[in-house]
């Protein structure tokens, strides 16, 4: 008869063993580990490592080094920013700071406004610009004082980057808070990302202090340390959207999924993903590929009124072939439009993505979806679809990729066709 017995762990390690003939006996050689008591509890969310995701630590590390950057940077521009103003009077001064920080708060409610629905779809994206915009800010408020005539234009320039990138950096640390989530521990994490950066002010400020004590009157030297700051700034940035392993599946990265599958025959993890993914933000993503000719980019939740307007094919035809189908798809303009039904589920939309992705490739290598002979193209993408996407779907879900998880920045319009209407009202 096995004899009953019982184990305590602590973080995920075993920690002592409990037998009714001996009671509790500890792990010989077990060690509470480091981050688990004293000081820097106070800065490692609780039960760490096992409480956050494998990601955590890495992130966290190059997103400090940044950190620390920018507040030297900070520190340095702040002095250029006194200096600038210094011949000013009182109440000129005082005026100057209040549109400066005028134009900034516009430029945070004009950014939020426009990009705000956005943020989460591509927050790795979207964070990296925040801190490229941050460092173009700084070099700004360095500059002003080069140019006194220009001091006031110079200063609310740099007060709205200074604004986009705190409306940016807070929405997506709000996304990749939940991604670190392991346990539901948001809260926790984001009380102790408060710690840390606590932590990455107060060395910044030090180090900021101390260069300006020893750069002062040198302001070639405050430049030279100014730009290496700001290189060491962008690739510690990159490094550390680069550490990301998110599972969820966005444009970007969907877009490499099946890139790669349909090229290749192979499905990119997580972390053979984050390494590849584009990091430019999308209006610059589609400027790029533009330019460069890439396959015509898939457009979510297009409307079936533009369809009927621009697409060469019969709208009824459309509908008609596509019954069956949660969502109808055409090449219009240089890009695949997908018009996606009422009724439509998350895995209706990752199809949809899918399906238009392949169109999109194929009609690439038969002279482009723009053409005039479009059916060939999406005639061969609806028979790879038949033959590919369940076996492509479970490799989704094999590789790690968490398929109800599908953020594709589509729009509020749907539309319903054929049988549908009978179940839905006007």
């Amino acid at each position: 008869m096995m004899q009953l017995q019982a184990a305590e762990f602590e973080a995920g390690h075993l920690l002592s063993v409990w037998r009714p003939d001996h009671g509790f006996v500890d792990k010989a050689g077990y060690r509470s580990p480091s981050w688990s008591k004293g000081p820097l509890r106070a800065f490692l969310p609780e039960g760490y490592p096992t409480s956050v995701t494998e990601d955590y630590a890495r992130f966290q590390l190059w997103d400090s080094i940044q950190a620390i950057c920018s507040y030297v940077r900070g520190i340095l521009s702040s002095q250029a920013m006194l200096t600038g103003v210094g011949a000013a009077t009182p109440l000129s001064a005082v005026f100057q700071f209040f549109l400066r920080d005028l134009s900034g708060m516009l430029g945070g409610v004009t950014f939020a406004f426009l990009q705000g629905s956005k943020l989460d779809v591509y927050a790795k994206q979207w964070r990296l610009f925040a801190d490229c915009l941050n460092s173009a800010g700084l070099i700004l408020e360095l500059a002003s004082p080069i140019f006194p005539s220009l001091f006031l234009l110079l200063a609310c320039l740099g007060s709205v980057a200074r604004a986009i990138t705190g409306v940016a950096a807070g929405a997506t640390r709000a996304a990749l808070t939940l991604h670190f989530a392991k346990q539901n521990n948001a809260a926790d994490i984001a009380a102790k990302e408060g710690t840390q950066e606590t932590a990455t002010t107060l060395i910044g400020m030090l180090l900021g202090m101390a260069c300006t004590h020893m750069f002062n009157g040198l302001p070639w030297l405050i430049w030279v340390s100014f730009l290496s700051l700001t290189v060491l700034h962008v690739y510690a940035n990159i490094r550390a959207v680069r550490a990301l392993t998110l599972t969820s599946l966005n444009p970007s990265r969907l877009q490499l999924l099946v890139d790669t599958f349909y090229q290749q025959g192979v499905m990119l993890t997580p972390l053979q993903a984050a390494e590849q993914e584009p990091l430019a933000t999308p209006p610059l993503q589609r400027l790029l590929d533009r330019r460069a000719k890439q396959p015509a980019a898939v457009i979510m939740g297009a409307s079936l009124r533009g369809l009927v307007s621009s697409h060469q094919c019969s709208v009824s035809q459309l509908c008609k072939d596509n019954a069956d189908q949660p969502y109808l798809l055409a090449p219009i303009q240089g890009s695949v439009h997908v018009v996606l039904a009422k009724s439509s589920q998350p895995a209706d939309v990752l199809k949809a993505f899918v399906h238009a992705r392949v169109t999109s490739l194929i009609g690439h290598t038969m002279s482009g979806p723009s053409s005039a002979q479009e059916c060939p193209s999406e005639l061969t993408a609806k028979h790879w679809m038949q033959k590919h996407w369940q076996r492509l779907l479970q490799q989704f879900q094999t590789a790690g990729w968490e398929t109800n998880r599908v953020t594709l920045a589509q729009s509020d319009i749907t539309a319903e066709w054929g049988e549908r209407l009978n179940t839905h009202d006007e």
